[in-house]
């Protein structure tokens, strides 16, 4: 049985940086991370789509900014 592993939206901005401003491979930011191919192709996609100003729709935002506009989700 495999257990899911909880990563904080700060851990996530920073993989999600790391592939994008620092160019780690998707395999380099799993290793890193110690999450799976897909968590880390979502984070990416995810800090892209704040950077563009379109925050992703039932998502915990993972930039400053967007938390800072996002309602409070409980």
């Amino acid at each position: 049985m495999t257990t899911q592993k909880h990563f904080s939206p700060a851990f996530k901005l920073e993989i999600a940086k790391l592939m994008v401003e620092e160019q780690y491979s998707i395999k380099q930011a799993c290793e890193a991370s110690g999450a799976g191919e897909t968590a880390v192709k979502r984070w990416k996609q995810q800090y892209l789509a704040e950077k563009a100003g379109n925050p992703l729709p039932n998502k915990s935002a993972l930039t400053e900014e967007q938390r800072e506009i996002q309602p409070n989700r409980h």
